[in-house]
């Protein structure tokens, strides 16, 4: 049997219609490391005017990220319920991590999209020679050099460090 998604599991817990139901347990959507937090709940709000620019205003700040999580979840449903918030009003944004090669290619191409880059970005990495591709925009890591053994610097004294390096003048 195949295990809930915790946003399913939250939404079906939104919108169950009973403010005294209990934050469900399985999955753990309570836990730190839960990807229902603060944050996705900010998100998910963009497309309600009302309901964002109340959330904005009184929780868009550090101090949301100190509130309980099980006091943040009854206020938000009980915000769903005011708002008269609808599951299609939900915003879904795709999480996307951080790519230096989408960036660069952002950079120099500015009127493509967001996905036209992102399938940029994999025929790239599909390409034999992409070597070619990533020197020409700069990402091109420089090759550390090891030093042997015979090569390794030798320690110096302070006053011989100075002496070499740098000349003094009497006044």
């Amino acid at each position: 049997m195949a295990e809930a998604s915790p946003y399913k599991v939250f939404w079906d817990w939104v919108w169950d219609g009973n403010m005294k139901s209990p934050i469900p347990s399985e999955p753990n959507i309570l836990k730190y490391n839960s990807p229902i937090n603060e944050t996705f709940i900010f998100r998910s709000v963009i497309k309600h005017a009302q309901l964002n620019s109340y959330l904005n205003e009184w929780l868009n700040n550090i101090g949301a990220r100190y509130i309980e999580k099980d006091e943040m979840f009854l206020f938000f449903k009980q915000c769903v319920r005011d708002f008269k918030f609808r599951r299609n009003d939900i915003h879904y944004s795709k999480y996307k991590t951080k790519d230096v090669l989408f960036d660069k290619l952002k950079v120099k191409f500015p009127t493509f999209k967001n996905y036209d880059i992102e399938l940029m970005c994999i025929e790239i990495q599909k390409m034999d020679d992409k070597d070619s591709i990533f020197s020409a925009l700069g990402l091109e890591k420089p090759k550390k050099q090891k030093l042997k053994k015979k090569e390794k610097k030798k320690k110096i004294s302070l006053k011989n460090f100075l002496v070499e390096n740098f000349s003094i003048h009497k006044l």
